[in-house]
């Protein structure tokens, strides 16, 4: 018997605890979560005992009114850019280790997690108190003053944030691409990147602009190519395909590049050049005749 009693008695000291270390992080018991609360108790609520008595049934009415208000719709709407900002943070913003292609890898689960991420979030931080509640406004203008416009980067010669921004899912224009590019034409990694950004929103309208600069990145490095030679490929660039068999017909690409030009020249080629490679690959194959 007194065993039980002893169960009974420690079971309801941890709910009572429980209720304690939850019930005193519960959003609701700050005043900053509870504006009508607080609108009601500045405007409504006399300051001298006779009226307060008076009015009381009037304004404790509102003031539940308000309460669930706060609680259900006011605060949730109000931690809305808290939710957005941890969303972006833990899915759509890059990380150094993490490339291009393991970024577009993961592209699918940010999309399917990101209603889930967000909604979670923003059910936690509507029923707790926790750190980041803080003034809507506070939230909507520090993003602004944390981030370097990236005009702003390339005119003070800001590495660091230059490639933040290329690394970033943020759209930036070709040209200003094309300008990256011209501002860093050694910079192996900025290069790279700005090219990923340059090539993606290109189509056949576009291509001409910017296809004799593109040209002129072949046979850079591996990377650099394989980023051209795909959009060469998808936009057929009859121009590039010149440019790569010049390169082919004085060998200046590399063994490792060469199958990746052949198989561009045999994809976009004119039937001339795609002969010519044939007859290449011909020759090749009966000189390794015994």
């Amino acid at each position: 018997m007194g065993m039980k009693k002893s169960l009974v008695i420690a079971r309801t000291c941890l709910i009572l605890s429980c209720i304690i270390i939850f019930g005193s992080s519960c959003a609701v018991f700050n005043r900053n979560n509870t504006p009508l609360i607080v609108g009601v108790e500045k405007h409504l609520v006399p300051e001298k005992p006779v009226p307060k008595i008076i009015a009381a049934p009037f304004y404790i009415s509102v003031g539940l009114l308000a309460g669930l208000l706060d609680l259900f719709i006011v605060h949730p709407i109000m931690r809305i850019p808290n939710a957005y900002r941890d969303t972006v943070s833990i899915l759509w913003t890059p990380r150094p280790e993490n490339r291009y292609v393991t970024r577009m890898a993961f592209l699918p689960f940010s999309i399917l997690l990101t209603p889930v991420v967000f909604s979670g979030d923003l059910l936690f931080r509507s029923a707790f108190d926790v750190n980041g509640n803080v003034d809507r406004a506070r939230i909507e203008e520090e993003p602004a003053k944390q981030v370097k416009p990236i005009q702003q980067a390339l005119a003070e010669n800001d590495r660091a944030a230059i490639l933040k921004w290329l690394a970033s899912y943020s759209y930036i224009e070709p040209e200003l691409s094309q300008s990256i590019i011209d501002a860093y034409p050694e910079d192996a990694e900025i290069r790279r990147l700005a090219l990923q950004k340059l090539v993606g929103p290109l189509n056949d309208k576009t291509l001409p602009k910017f296809e004799d600069s593109l040209v002129g990145y072949l046979n850079k490095d591996q990377q650099t190519d394989r980023i051209l030679l795909g959009v060469f490929r998808r936009l057929h660039s009859k121009k590039a395909s010149e440019a790569i068999l010049r390169l082919v017909r004085t060998k200046q690409v590399s063994k490792e590049n060469a199958k990746d030009y052949i198989l561009t020249i045999l994809y976009i080629g004119n039937e001339k050049d795609i002969q010519f490679i044939i007859d290449q690959l011909s020759v090749v194959s009966e000189s390794k005749k015994p």
